[in-house]
């Protein structure tokens, strides 16, 4: 079936109340041809028929506001940054400056591209959650694919920053944490907290406080790490990084055409799986008081700047720090934490701590979207959203119990790059795979923007497929690279 045929074969109804944002009223025909974004023909009889607007539940200070253009674009910040951008110093160590530097600005552009089109096609819909959008346009064999590919993501994120709340922890009161008794006590009152924390979020007009405090501690790590840099680099305690020796591949062995370009499509899904927030930007964007074109091309261009500068001078400092960069940036292990690079270790890693413990509910957004949709709205009351809730974070507390409890052995069996493998091809699906197939299947397939959508869909598909082929090379034979 045709593009053409499949538009006309279905019939796109309004969204449901909850995901149909109240405040998109407009007043006059001005008004309706600047909330649409896109020339496309279904959704514009649609736009004047939403509701009026009604906020009188968000009176307040402007700045405190959850339907604001700040408050929304703190929280799509928060839902981009998080534990993935430690890793970038050790891509540029490894990779080299231009090599780094070539890979990061074109996943900037493929990542900012596609939630472009995913922001003109939120416009147009008024559809404030991508299951949504993907169940009506798509299908519900896509809504699976949805559905199964950000569980995995989100699971592997829950896992690795429980992972390193629980090490922070236990290197802050020794030896003792490693007794059975403090660890059950830790992961019981993990639990309690974790449940509090994402039963709040359960009401996304609260979720820009969150998103306050979480920036608040990210400055704090990131001016940190820039002035630990500046001193050692001044001292000469770090020899100067910006030589030819690592421009290309410094740290690179063996040097083959086949491991340079397994390491590049390694690169790629990580700055990818860092950078991607496909999943919780509809329902961030849907929160404002009024959804137009004008007011979502500026809050993404504003968001995504600063996303960017923050991951380049993550990148860059996080080089510089040292003459040998760690695999992670503010891991227990790493030698620039324990050798007092930060002068307040203990208040740093609450610091830490709260960082990633408020993360995990702004990621659960995804989850909660998907049950959502999957179970319908009206049938989730709230005790059945505690029981999920629940359920969730009890497995990956066990889990993560289990990690620690029996580290060697899980060692052995690679997990962590187990979930990266398929962190990364799922990471493709969400961030090119379904922006791009969505806007198509409304706008067309001939379009200057769909093509340009192909294009890097097909260049992103291609490179997922390598890395996480190679990812399971080295778990399978425990080999870095291809002889």
């Amino acid at each position: 079936m045709s593009i053409e045929n499949h538009m006309e074969s279905f019939n796109i109804e309004q969204p449901p109340n909850y995901y149909k944002k109240r405040g998109s009223g407009y007043s006059d025909a001005s008004d309706i041809s600047e909330e649409i974004s896109n020339d496309n023909i279904i959704f514009q009889k649609d736009n004047s028929s939403l509701e009026t607007s009604d906020h009188r539940e968000n009176k307040g200070c402007y700045c405190l506001r959850g339907d604001t253009e700040i408050s929304c674009i703190l929280n799509i910040i928060v839902s981009s940054i998080g534990g993935g951008c430690f890793s970038f110093p050790y891509i540029v160590y490894e990779g080299g400056i231009m090599v780094s530097l070539i890979c990061f600005m074109f996943v900037t552009f493929s990542i900012y591209y596609s939630i472009d089109l995913l922001r003109s096609f939120v416009v147009d819909t008024k559809y404030y959650s991508f299951s949504l959008m993907t169940e009506t346009i798509l299908g519900s064999l896509w809504l699976k694919i949805y559905a199964f590919s950000s569980f995995t993501i989100y699971t592997s994120m829950e896992v690795s920053y429980l992972s390193s709340i629980y090490i922070y922890i236990q290197s802050m009161y020794g030896d003792d944490f490693d007794n059975i008794f403090p660890n059950i006590l830790f992961f019981i009152i993990s639990i309690i907290v974790e449940i509090i924390i994402f039963l709040y979020i359960t009401k996304i007009a609260n979720v820009h406080l969150l998103s306050i405090i979480i920036i608040t501690c990210f400055t704090i790590m990131l001016i940190s790490l820039i002035i630990a840099s500046i001193v050692a680099n001044w001292t000469g305690q770090v020899e100067s990084k910006f030589i030819s020796e690592n421009l290309y591949f410094p740290n690179l062995l063996p040097k083959t055409i086949t491991n340079k370009i397994l390491k590049i499509s390694s690169y790629l899904m990580v700055y990818t799986y860092a950078y991607s927030y496909h999943s919780t930007f509809p329902t961030l964007i849907g929160n404002l008081s009024n959804v137009n074109n004008s007011k979502t091309k500026r809050v993404h261009l504003i968001s995504f700047g600063i996303i960017f500068l923050a991951y380049f001078l993550i990148s860059l400092f996080g080089f510089i720090v040292s003459n040998e960069v760690p695999n992670e940036l503010f891991q227990e292990n790493d030698e620039l934490f324990n050798g007092g690079w930060v002068t307040f270790r203990k208040p740093f890693k609450y610091i830490l701590i709260f960082f990633l413990l408020f993360l995990l509910p702004i990621r659960f957004i995804v989850l909660r979207d998907n049950y959502i949709i999957l179970i319908g709205k009206k049938k989730v009351t709230f005790l059945k959203e505690l029981t999920i809730v629940v359920i969730f974070i009890i497995i990956c507390n066990i889990l993560v119990f289990c990690i620690v409890r029996f580290e060697k052995d899980v060692k052995d069996l690679q997990i962590k790059n187990l979930f990266q493998a398929f962190g990364g091809i799922f990471g493709v699906i969400i961030s090119f795979c379904l922006p791009v197939v969505n806007y198509v299947s409304v706008n067309g397939k001939y379009k200057i923007k769909s093509i340009i959508g192909y294009l890097i869909l097909g260049i992103f598909v291609l490179t997922g497929i390598l890395a996480t082929g190679h990812t399971f090379y080295q778990i399978f034979t425990g080999k870095s690279d291809l002889d």
